[in-house]
């Protein structure tokens, strides 16, 4: 079996977890046979190695609002009520707005939300961020002051729970906030940095009351 046909077969099976609703998916991220999971608003701004997904340069990208650059959206599935976890390492210089972020509710490139984690907090980093038909704004109700990427790994924890979502960076909340329980796609990226990504999980909850 050649490895496009494995990549199918692949796939199909998550595809068949992913209706049931109820099955941990995940994927290592290693191999670049990998990306064709993903949409990216700038394919040549990603590629996988050493063991990751890299967004390794600045991505050439437009959004149709003002949000995040660099994006790699999971095609095809849908997830309400998750957690979603993921190793992530910032591979860019330090600075307030040092970022790395993680989409949920994506229905389109001008409807999705996403957590924003960067080094510092201020009215437009470190937030729960929607983009709802115009530019993104805050949507959080706690954070902490930021969070410190230095230049190792952390594990990163999103969870949704009806409109509720808490983000945790290496076992502590760093931010909280409100989103409708709309059902969307996941993806990982940066608003306008670099990082990489390893060992995506997703695992579908049970819905709250009000998920639709």
């Amino acid at each position: 079996m050649n490895r496009v046909s494995e990549l199918a077969l692949l796939f199909a099976a998550t595809a068949c977890a992913a209706a049931d609703g109820h099955r941990e998916l995940s994927w290592t991220l290693a191999e670049e046979t990998q990306l064709a999971a993903f949409d990216c608003t700038d394919r040549a701004a990603f590629r996988c190695a050493g063991g990751a997904l890299e967004l390794f340069t600045a991505a050439k990208y437009t959004p149709p609002h003002r949000s995040p650059l660099g994006l790699a959206i999971l095609r095809d599935l849908e997830f309400g009520d998750c957690e979603l976890a993921v190793e992530a390492q910032q591979t860019g210089r330090e600075y307030p707005h040092r970022d790395l972020v993680i989409v949920f509710a994506w229905r389109d490139a001008a409807h999705f939300a996403y957590a924003h984690l960067a080094s510092a907090a201020d009215p437009n980093a470190h937030q729960i961020m929607l983009v709802d038909g115009a530019d993104r704004r805050p949507v959080t109700v706690r954070r902490s002051k930021g969070v410190s990427w230095g230049e190792g790994w952390h594990e990163i924890l999103l969870v949704r729970r009806g409109t509720e979502v808490r983000v945790l960076f290496d076992g502590n909340e760093v931010l909280a906030g409100e989103v409708s329980a709309l059902r969307g796609r996941i993806g990982l990226g940066s608003f306008d940095d670099t990082g990489r990504f390893r060992n995506l999980s997703v695992a579908p909850l049970p819905p709250a009351h009000g998920t639709v």
